[in-house]
């Protein structure tokens, strides 16, 4: 991963932040670090649009609980889980 996307990530981590803006980062996975530790469970909002992720964790609930909004593009349908998502775009 690159390490301007591991700074923000890390960033986003130690300032509990609850908005995460990762768009045009061309992603082709789901980054993995958005799930180690606790460090995320604030985030409320998390921007992706403009990656090309073909797949969801399927452990997203779990590991975001309060996430209530996931923006992205380019993306093959699978939804998480209704309890963590409540809005889910697929547009750009």
């Amino acid at each position: 991963m690159a390490s301007e996307l591991q700074e923000t990530i890390s960033n986003a981590k130690q300032e509990r932040h609850k908005n995460l803006f990762l768009n045009y980062r061309n992603l082709n996975i789901f980054p993995v670090e958005l799930l180690k530790d606790e460090g995320l469970q604030f985030l409320e909002r998390l921007y992706m649009k403009r990656n090309s992720l073909t797949t969801l964790p399927e452990n997203l609930a779990q590991k975001l609980p309060n996430l209530i909004e996931l923006t992205t593009v380019s993306f093959v349908a699978y939804c998480c889980s209704s309890q963590c998502v409540r809005t889910f775009d697929l547009q750009s």
